[in-house]
């Protein structure tokens, strides 16, 4: 029971985080957001761990560092570099069809991994959510009055998109078990600051670098983005994390798809994106093949 109170609430404040992030878009570029986000995870974890006595170098194997490092660099470097792109392409509800990749992902890194079995009915609902990826693309380009153009750009966002969540998912499914055996903000602090140093590695490397550094100084832009970076990368990860800790990867998978949900309502009040009906049948598609999933 704590662990699904841990991932239905972690898909809650991820939903607002994606609503937050997409009206804080266009000061950043996603490197900068990333790094920006990362940060401040990274300060409220360390407070949140000093309030609460919890030692930052516990006596834990060198490969429980190497796993949550390398997690942490899949996770969050790689798959919030391609979130926050695909964001910026497809908008929150389009998006929010995409992420219905998450659970499927889950459940097939848990089975390659952990030995978790995929079920007849779990193949039958990952078929059920890409389709239903598809109907979302096409309804996107329709309502947009398709250009050729567009149509680039909706396949890169949705390119993005597919590998933000393969990343996700992949890089907290490989940690399972060593979440078991250890504390959920440490493990927490330990990926966050494997983002942030490989994040500062592509940055310093990269070309443009006086660009994204000129991007992370102050501005009115980092008020604009501070709460969904609270609400996404302090809440919603801890959650997410302690979800997956003190429950099965299949169910905390289930109860963190609700994120799907969340979004479109969150967008269609907020972001004021068109309720068509394709996209109302795209997202109900994707959630009946999260539950067919469950049913193995």
């Amino acid at each position: 029971m704590l662990g699904s109170f841990f991932a239905i609430n972690a898909a809650l404040f991820w939903a607002v985080a994606i609503i937050l992030y997409k009206k804080s878009q266009g000061s950043f570029s996603p490197i900068t957001l990333n790094i920006y986000k990362s940060i401040v995870a990274l300060v409220l974890i360390s407070v949140t761990m000093l309030l609460f006595n919890i030692p930052f170098f516990p006596d834990k194997p060198l490969k429980y560092w190497m796993m949550l490092s390398l997690s942490g660099f899949l996770g969050i470097t790689l798959a919030d570099i391609f979130f926050f792109i695909a964001l910026d392409r497809l908008g929150a509800g389009l998006l929010a069809i995409v992420e219905c990749l998450y659970l499927p992902s889950v459940l097939l890194f848990s089975f390659i991994f952990l030995g978790e079995s995929l079920s007849p009915w779990g193949i039958a609902g990952s078929l059920l959510v890409f389709s239903a990826v598809i109907m979302g693309s096409l309804t996107k380009r329709k309502v947009a009055e398709e250009t050729s153009s567009l149509s680039k750009e909706t396949l890169w966002g949705l390119i993005a998109g597919i590998l933000s969540i393969l990343f996700l998912a992949l890089g907290i499914v490989i940690v399972k078990e060593v979440l078991e055996q250890t504390d959920v903000f440490w493990a927490t602090l330990v990926r966050v600051w494997a983002g942030v140093l490989s994040l500062g590695i592509i940055v310093l490397c990269h070309p443009g670098r006086g660009r994204y550094l000129a991007e992370l100084k102050f501005s009115r832009a980092w008020l604009t983005a501070l709460p969904a970076s609270v609400a996404g990368n302090y809440i919603a990860l801890v959650f997410w994390v302690a979800g997956m800790k003190y429950t099965t990867a299949s169910r905390a998978a289930i109860l963190n798809q609700m994120s799907t949900i969340f979004i479109f309502i969150l967008a269609a009040l907020f972001l004021k994106e068109k309720i068509t009906l394709n996209r109302a049948l795209a997202i109900g598609l994707a959630m009946t093949g999260a539950c067919l999933t469950i049913l193995g």
